[in-house]
């Protein structure tokens, strides 16, 4: 995957993520969360960028399982980022409902279906062709 292609995929993520949070907001009544979720948007942003500079570099690697440990890592830290910022949320801010999760979670949503689809294919580079 060219960082064109990404860039472009990134751009369209990000407005199908603006858009479902948008309605989110409108339908529900958690406008007390903007800002977690402008915060969350630009967080899953920057996770993406280093998840694809991380796994472009891995990809062409001489050792073929740092591209699977590199995910493996970076996915684990996203994790644990998500639930740090939901909880410190949870009880600094002392939302008035628990809905404040809804957009959180659509865009999380939104940007692992973009993780996957170019870590398959930055994966798809690292396959060896076997000996003929």
């Amino acid at each position: 995957m060219t960082y064109p292609r990404f860039y472009a995929l990134l751009a369209f993520f990000t407005a199908l993520a603006v858009a479902a949070v948008t309605i989110a907001h409108l339908l529900l009544s958690i406008g007390y969360a903007v800002p977690l979720t402008v915060g969350s948007i630009l967080m899953f942003v920057m996770i993406c960028v280093g998840m694809f500079y991380v796994g472009k570099r891995t990809a062409g690697a001489e050792n073929k399982f740092m591209f699977t440990n590199a995910f493996m890592g970076i996915t684990m830290l996203k994790l644990f980022l998500c639930g740090s910022v939901i909880a410190a949320y949870a009880f600094l801010g002392a939302p008035e409902n628990k809905l404040f999760v809804v957009p959180f979670f659509l865009s999380y949503l939104i940007y692992t279906v973009l993780e996957v689809i170019f870590l398959l294919k930055l994966a798809g580079s690292t396959s060896v062709k076997a000996p003929e």
